[in-house]
């Protein structure tokens, strides 16, 4: 899911002063402003959403730490290895499970681009996982869509989940601590 950069509108990066972070919310609202503006009226009223939509993320120490998970963290999309299958010599093709978790999977990825259907993005990924509880990148992405919603428990839960069954996940290693430090408090 793109995110906007909202640290690329002030031009500031972490950490940022908040001082710095006010007066250049002042300076651009004044620059964009539909008045200022009255030949582009609908782009400056766009301009200045954005901007203003952006300071409030920018100025909340909490809206921002999620804002900050939201833009380091994204779901995976590829199907990823699945563990528990047995797989044998005579194994050919994709049992109906398989294949089934794999549909899942894919119509998660689609729901998570709609902020509005996260719920169906969870529904879909629960599934894959409940016809195969090793399915890694399933539990990965609720990880991911739990922390989306601020749900650092939970988000912590499924991460620790995917490393159980692929312990060599460093990936799901570090967004885990990442999640770990919304639930204990610490910063990261």
């Amino acid at each position: 899911m793109a995110k906007k950069n909202y640290y690329e509108i002030f031009k500031l990066y972490p950490p940022i002063d908040l001082g710095q972070l006010q007066e250049t919310y002042k300076q651009l609202i004044f620059e964009h402003h539909p008045d200022r503006n009255p030949t582009k009226a609908e782009w400056a009223i766009e301009q200045t959403m954005e901007i203003v939509e952006a300071y409030n993320v920018l100025s909340d120490p909490q809206k921002r730490e999620l804002y900050n998970f939201q833009v380091k963290t994204d779901i995976r999309r590829e199907i990823g290895e699945l563990f528990g299958i047995k797989k044998g010599l005579l194994k050919i093709k994709k049992s109906k499970e398989e294949l089934e978790a794999e549909e899942h999977f894919q119509k998660g990825i689609a729901f998570f681009e709609d902020k509005d259907s996260w719920n169906q993005a969870q529904h879909e990924w629960v599934t894959c996982i409940k016809l195969i509880p090793g399915f890694v990148n399933a539990h990965y992405n609720l990880g991911v869509l739990y922390g989306y919603q601020g749900n650092f428990k939970d988000a912590v839960a499924c991460l620790e989940r995917a490393i159980k069954y692929n312990s060599g996940d460093y990936e799901a290693k570090k967004t885990l601590s990442t999640a770990m430090g919304f639930v204990y408090g610490k910063k990261v």
